[in-house]
């Protein structure tokens, strides 16, 4: 297994490894206090803004602090597991991975610590990752770096070689969503975070890490996408401002944006994709539709006359207030797929609120598919597609309670005592 400093050295660069090692003397302790003080002060516009986050904990140093999150002042987090040791994973065949994951499952069980998802340190990863993720019983793993093009004159060469060696692939490409391997749902890690902003920008200005950050908030309303903010407790009193911003921007927009935890957003990526809908032609342009979906899912209609209640939700749609209604479109409304669709593409749009059939008759639907491959690279492209059509459509709101998108705030414990990080030098 790979020494934590070398590794730490290639991701980073040896004089900023060094700088890094006097930061973490400063921001650990002997004991949990400096942690404690830490999570506090990341509580704090959590608790203002009524919302939660994901805590992604290292599982050996939890074994030696059981108690360290246990505490009244953090209830409502959400804990998911950090390796078992912070080492390289993507350095590990299976048989090592499946033994450090099921170790560290062990560790929460046995403090009674509920866990459903999962992420690398270093956010590195390899195939086998998934295979052992997917093997021990996770729902979810967050490891996937993705970097958006915010920093404009902030960038240096550190940055870009921390985003090298994270893998990090560009929001341009890739859309700010959760996906499927298999039967684990993969949330993305959003760049930069708080450690980019201040350890490889070396920003320090709150207002400028308030400007990226809202930034990101942005292009994530815009295409309505998943803001995965990244704020590691113990830079949680220096990124305070800029936290504060971002809440408070997020609770002022509507259509609104659903601030949520990370196991809460896979559950809801599930069942999203579990949705069924009925769609009768009663003759004529007039169409019957029932949708039987996750309660907090809202219909969206475009281009069609809707027979019920409706809403303004967006320029193109307008959200319903029932799942069960009638509406007037020259053809069914919803996707088409040939029978040979792939099933990667049916599952990604289901997973989107899309409402897809399929059939060998394009004429029959606004909108027809006819795709027998679909692979990551082709998810971008495809929703820049459904989203300038403007023929009539019936869709589910991607997220709950007509929400624009989503935002989840994260940040990982690799430590909670200056013990615990001098433990990672010894890791074989």
């Amino acid at each position: 297994m790979s020494n934590p400093l070398l590794i730490a050295a290639k991701g980073k660069g040896f004089l900023p490894m060094l700088a890094r090692s006097r930061m973490i003397v400063n921001r650990y302790g002997l004991t949990a206090g400096k942690m404690d003080a830490a999570l506090t002060a990341l509580m704090e516009p959590l608790t203002h803004y009524s919302c939660s986050a994901t805590i992604p904990v290292t599982a050996s140093a939890l074994a030696s602090n059981p108690g360290a999150i246990k505490k009244n002042s953090l209830k409502g987090l959400e804990f998911a597991v950090h390796g078992l040791y912070h080492v390289d994973y993507s350095q590990l065949n299976l048989e090592q991975q499946l033994k450090h994951i099921r170790e560290a499952r062990g560790i929460f069980h046995q403090l009674d610590i509920p866990v459903a998802g999962f992420r690398c340190p270093y956010l590195r990863w390899n195939k086998d990752t998934l295979i052992a993720l997917e093997e021990t019983g996770f729902d979810y793993d967050s490891s996937q770096a993705l970097s958006m093009d915010v920093v404009d004159e902030f960038s240096t060469e550190t940055y870009h070689r921390v985003l090298d060696f994270y893998r990090a692939q560009s929001a341009n490409d890739y859309p700010a969503l959760p996906s499927w391997s298999d039967n684990l749902i993969r949330i993305p890690y959003c760049l930069p975070d708080d450690e980019a902003l201040i350890d490889r920008l070396h920003i320090t200005d709150t207002g400028i890490m308030a400007h990226i950050w809202l930034a990101m908030l942005d292009h994530v309303y815009q295409s309505g996408e998943l803001f995965t903010l990244g704020l590691h407790p113990e830079r949680a009193s220096a990124c305070q401002a800029a936290l504060h911003a971002v809440l408070a921007k997020a609770r002022s927009l509507s259509p609104s944006v659903w601030i949520a935890r990370l196991d809460e957003i896979a559950a809801w990526f599930r069942s999203l994709g579990q949705t069924t809908c009925k769609i009768e032609n009663e003759g004529g342009s007039l169409y019957y539709v029932q949708i039987i979906g996750p309660k907090r899912a809202t219909v969206l209609v475009r281009s069609s006359e809707i027979i019920a209640p409706t809403q303004p939700w967006d320029i193109d749609y307008k959200a319903v207030c029932t799942n069960e209604f009638f509406l007037r479109s020259d053809k069914r409304p919803l996707v088409g797929l040939t029978p040979s669709s792939s099933i990667s593409l049916q599952r990604f749009l289901r997973c989107q609120g899309y409402l897809v059939e399929l059939s060998a008759d394009s004429e029959d639907y606004s909108v027809y598919l006819d795709r027998d491959t679909f692979s990551r690279e082709d998810e971008r492209p495809l929703l820049a597609e459904l989203k300038q059509d403007h023929r009539p459509l019936v869709r589910l709101s991607r997220w709950p309670d007509a929400a624009r998108c989503g935002l989840a705030i994260t940040g990982d414990v690799d430590a909670f005592t200056i013990w615990d990080y001098g433990k990672r030098i010894f890791i074989r």
